[in-house]
């Protein structure tokens, strides 16, 4: 029952994107060697790519995240912050805040919950995963809701070194209009 329920909202949720949203593609490599995670971000027909560096806390819920975003000629810090809240039955919540300096722009913090749900069904983990984004901006005082994020998948563990996601992102604006949809693979790799 809980497959066919989570293969009814995956599909459901694809329903928002048709073929002309796809003008890019992101990719995104993780390697992890105990409590610290090195990643990358690239993008396929979009100048924007990232460097990640994560600590876990050990059995804690806790996890800090530095990433340096390149975005054609302008860079980006992020500061990011994550808290585990809970997990149950496969329904899940965290808790992000993230602290954004940026070149050309206004630096903002931004508020990031997410929230979700998963099943395992053999070394596959299908899920739907809902990120609403609010932001502080320092320069104008502005808060508020900003967007959307929205990520429907499935994770296949090839072995326990070794993970592979296939998914897709439908982001929406403020008025909850689709704004843009693309594909994504995570390559995860445990040393």
């Amino acid at each position: 029952m809980r497959s066919i329920i989570i293969s009814l909202v995956m599909l459901c949720s694809s329903t928002f994107a048709h073929a002309e949203d796809f003008d890019h593609t992101e990719t995104n490599t993780f390697i992890k060697s105990g409590d610290f995670t090195f990643g990358t971000r690239q993008n396929i027909g979009l100048d924007v790519q990232q460097y990640i560096l994560r600590y876990d806390f050990a059995d804690t819920p806790y996890r800090v995240e530095y990433r340096n975003v390149q975005k054609g000629d302008r860079q980006e810090h992020w500061l990011r912050a994550q808290i585990k809240q809970f997990s149950s039955n496969g329904f899940w919540y965290n808790h992000r805040f993230e602290h954004r300096i940026r070149e050309q722009k206004d630096d903002v913090l931004r508020y990031r919950p997410q929230f979700g749900y998963n099943y395992k069904v053999g070394k596959f983990k299908p899920f739907i995963t809902f990120e609403p984004q609010f932001n502080y901006n320092y320069n104008t005082k502005d808060a508020g809701y900003s967007h959307m994020q929205t990520f429907t998948g499935v994770e296949y563990k090839v072995n326990d070194k070794f993970t592979v996601v296939p998914y897709l992102e439908v982001d929406f604006d403020k008025s909850f209009d689709k704004d843009i949809a693309f594909f994504i693979v995570d390559f995860k790799f445990k040393l």
